[in-house]
């Protein structure tokens, strides 16, 4: 009975994980520009990602938890850097100084 609510648990997790990404995909694909498309990249690699790994809690398989666990720790870890990495990359590349040599007229290469 309790192997059957575990199986049942970890299916409801993988569920919502998998219908967060698709949703989180979708949005990345409707928004105009990098901002906002980091903000839906955000609910997949998190959200989604952990509820998917917390599903495979559900194996019971020791081998499979420890992996789990540790991708999500490697998640937790690289996701928020990776986003502020690219945010100021582009952040960076729209706000860059005028070019003195062209006396101030904008980059025509942009």
């Amino acid at each position: 009975m309790i192997d059957m609510l575990v199986e049942l648990a970890g299916s409801a997790l993988l569920f919502l994980g998998l219908t967060l990404a698709t949703i989180g995909l979708y949005a990345l694909l409707r928004k105009p520009d990098i901002f906002h498309q980091l903000h839906a990249a955000g609910l997949v690699t998190n959200a989604a990602l952990l509820l998917v790994l917390l599903a495979s809690f559900a194996t019971g398989s020791a081998e499979i938890v420890t992996s789990a666990v540790l991708v999500a720790g490697f998640v937790l870890v690289t996701a928020p850097l990776s986003g502020h990495a690219v945010a100021r990359a582009a952040w960076r590349r729209d706000h860059r100084p005028p070019d003195e040599a062209t006396d101030g007229e904008p980059d025509p290469d942009r």
